[in-house]
């Protein structure tokens, strides 16, 4: 019984919010520390909104209660277009890690969809991708074969740098009512800011 209520505790505590988002266990001076690729060396905002730590514990365990595969560390809270745009840069805990924007994918998960009487897992959406407004270091918009719902939504978004990749899956209200924030077509690559 004591084993039991040990092996509990320690599932329990290991399925915190806290656990599940920590940086990886390295000083600040390494790359290391962004090897977990949680998102905490980079900065992304969602029209015009920055990304922020989901630390709310329950939303934290309803958002993980729908398998979806994804270790949702970060929140917007205000609700985004369904055609929202995504600026990305290097930063966090070791800002050299990314270095400069080379790409971003996306992986959207309707929280709505998920069924768990007849699902065993909630897959992400076909026809979804991110495209550039101009140059790399500039907006992406997302772009949908199908218009998407209103609704509850975990967006993972792939940042990929000359230096190495990092992800954010991001929990998202989108809204179709809102127009997308608008297009920064970036400066081309050797242009001083």
């Amino acid at each position: 019984m004591l084993i039991e209520i040990l092996l509990s505790v320690a599932f329990a505590a290991a399925a915190s919010q806290n656990e599940r988002c920590a940086p990886a266990e390295h000083d600040n001076s390494s790359d290391m520390i962004c090897v977990d690729r949680n998102g905490h060396c980079a900065v992304i905002t969602v029209d015009g909104q920055t990304t922020v730590a989901l630390t709310d514990e329950a939303l934290a365990t309803r958002v993980h209660a729908i398998k979806h595969g994804e270790d949702v560390c970060w929140q917007v809270a205000q609700p985004v277009s369904t055609r929202f745009r995504v600026s990305a840069k290097a930063g966090g805990l070791r800002p050299t890690f990314l270095g400069a924007m080379e790409q971003i994918k996306v992986n959207v998960y309707q929280l709505g969809d998920y069924d768990p009487a007849t699902d065993s897992r909630l897959d992400s959406l076909n026809g979804t991708e991110m495209k550039p407004d101009g140059n790399p270091n500039g907006t992406w918009q997302l772009t949908s074969e199908r218009p998407l719902p209103a609704g509850e939504y975990v967006v993972v978004i792939r940042l990929y740098g000359t230096g190495n990749w990092d992800k954010q899956a991001v929990l998202l209200k989108l809204d179709p009512k809102i127009a997308p924030g608008p297009a920064d077509k970036g400066t081309p690559a050797g242009t001083p800011k």
